[in-house]
């Protein structure tokens, strides 16, 4: 039977093992990107955030014992630093309601190593993404700021962050390709009469601010069902 100390120096091997195994990663993830800086418009982030789903969904199935949520943390912040090396960004954040929770929510979805910076306001946040150098962060609460996104050309709703009963909830803005977001839940402004009829389609569309005429909402994809057999 091992003793205690030998398992010690087993668990200290493997942290090597891990630290060079992640280094390695880094290295590989640098040269993609290396490859791929002549195509990368400057203007957008480099963020792929249906790339990181697909890949945190495929580890989540793998793992045996990690929780989906500690899976999550540990490779969102694995691309992060990856990211951050290549060209660093900033989150421009923007919360008077919950400041302290809006700031653990980014650092829990984009990584730690990405600076949270507040803005003034929603307007001065958004202005700081459009340079491609931010991710804008702002409370939903703040108004009815996101009315804008409805027709903006440059900025796209990168993701939802949503709190408990809707508390505490904001949205990360930036500039970046549609085709990069995540097709399982998006998130678009909307007026009435489109909404009206998305629901009339069957969409998955749940409002979560209305101002007006124009509504927030987040846009659930579902998987068709499959026809019965006749």
């Amino acid at each position: 039977m091992r003793t205690i100390d030998t398992l010690r120096e087993e668990i200290d091997a493997l942290d090597e093992e891990l630290l060079a195994l992640i280094e390695k990663r880094l290295d590989l993830a640098a040269s993609i990107a290396s490859a791929k800086s002549a195509d990368q418009d400057e203007d957008e982030l480099l963020l792929r955030p249906a790339r990181e789903a697909s890949v945190i969904a495929r580890l989540d199935a793998m793992t045996r014992r990690i929780p989906q949520v500690s899976l999550a943390a540990i490779w969102r912040e694995l691309m992060a630093i990856n990211l951050q090396a290549q060209r660093p960004i900033e989150i421009a954040l923007h919360a008077t309601g919950h400041p302290e929770r809006m700031q653990l929510m980014a650092r829990a979805r984009f990584g730690t190593i990405i600076p949270v910076r507040k803005s003034a306001s929603p307007q001065a946040a958004l202005e700081r993404a459009r340079t491609g150098k931010a991710i804008a962060m702002i409370e939903i609460g703040e108004g009815d700021w996101w009315t804008a996104l409805a027709d903006d050309p440059e900025l796209v709703i990168i993701d939802g962050l949503l709190g408990e009963g809707g508390r505490g909830s904001a949205l990360a803005v930036g500039r970046l390709s549609r085709d990069r977001l995540c097709e399982d839940r998006s998130y678009a402004v909307l007026e009435q009469s489109e909404l009206a009829t998305r629901l009339g389609r069957g969409e998955a569309v749940c409002p979560i601010a209305v101002s007006g005429e124009m509504h927030l909402c987040a846009i659930e994809r579902v998987a068709p069902l499959a026809r019965r057999a006749a």
